[in-house]
This record gives C-alpha cells, sequence and structure tokens, in this order.
C-alpha cells in the first residue's frame, strides 16, 4: 500500500499571486500575499466569444505565441475569422486557447473600455510585461462577471471551479 505509514515533510511554498479580472470595471487587479500590488485596465471576450468566469491556472508561459483562427474552429470566410498572428507575452490559461496576453496594436484604444478578443485577456503592453515577468506557471487567474460559464474541469486545471464538497466525492 501507498501512504499507510506516518512521515514527517517540511516545505515552503512562494507568495501566493492571485490576479482578479473583472468585465464590469474592465480590469485587472493583481494580489501578492492578500495586497494588492497592480492595477490594469483589460479587454475580455466579445459577446460572441465570451471568456470564461470562475478560477483558471496558469498553464504555460510564451514570451510569443503562435495563434490561429483554425484552433477554435473558424475558416477563412468566417465571422469572426482572424490571419494565423502572434502574441506577445503570452500566458495560458485553457487547453483551448485563452490566454493573458498583449492586446493587439488594433485593439490597444479598447483596452478598459470594451471587449473586443475572442476570449482572451488583453492587456495594454506594459502591463502585459509586468504580467508576464511577475506571474508565474501554477499562478490563479479569476475572471468575473463576463455572464460565460466556468472554465471546464478539463480545459487545463479548472478544477478550482468545482465547489469542494462535490470535488471531494470524485
Amino acid at each position: 500500500m501507498i501512504g499507510n505509514f506516518n512521515a514527517k515533510v517540511q516545505f515552503k511554498v512562494g507568495t501566493q499571486r492571485l490576479a482578479v479580472v473583472d468585465d464590469i470595471t474592465k480590469t485587472m487587479k493583481v494580489y501578492f500575499d492578500g495586497k494588492l500590488v497592480k492595477t490594469a485596465p483589460v479587454t475580455l471576450g466579445n459577446p460572441e466569444w465570451r471568456s470564461p468566469t470562475g478560477y483558471a491556472v496558469i498553464m504555460e508561459q510564451e514570451r510569443r505565441s503562435k495563434f490561429n483562427a483554425g484552433s477554435i474552429g473558424l475558416k477563412p470566410g468566417d465571422k469572426g475569422y482572424y490571419p494565423p498572428l502572434t502574441v506577445e507575452y503570452a500566458n495560458r490559461l485553457t487547453s483551448s486557447g485563452v490566454y493573458v496576453h498583449q492586446a493587439l496594436e488594433s485593439a490597444w484604444g479598447y483596452v478598459g473600455v470594451s471587449n473586443v478578443s475572442h476570449g482572451c485577456v488583453g492587456l495594454l503592453p506594459a502591463d502585459a510585461v509586468w504580467f508576464f515577468n511577475n506571474m508565474k506557471t501554477g499562478d490563479v487567474v479569476q475572471v468575473l462577471n463576463t455572464g460565460a460559464p466556468a472554465v471546464e474541469p478539463l480545459e487545463g486545471y479548472g478544477d478550482w471551479n468545482i465547489p469542494w464538497a462535490q470535488y471531494a466525492k470524485r
């Protein structure tokens, strides 16, 4: 059997990092160990591609990431299609392609004002650099008030969205 003994173990955890994104205020507030350290304007998913609510965990980070509309089921001629592009300061939140990243230059005027993405959280360049350099894989991003359902448990680390009583029964 595994684990049928007593053991004393010591370990140290790092700083608790939480980014809270609110669609009502179009802001991201970042907390380290419960203290607010950064507030930044954001753009989220447009009404056809709403950003999922709830908790997500940064799965990976890439300085530059190639995005392709085909990965979300869009092809040339479809509404919402975009040609392949590279985004800067990409922090993956879901397997299907929701990220926190630097907004495209064409979206900078919408950041903090309205939602124009395909579900991602877009930041202005300086804020995207700060987020990329200060948040790490395993850190939590909570998205509020988009009207979309929570991240699915198999869409990355979406099990954060399962109430404990339900999770404990699994």
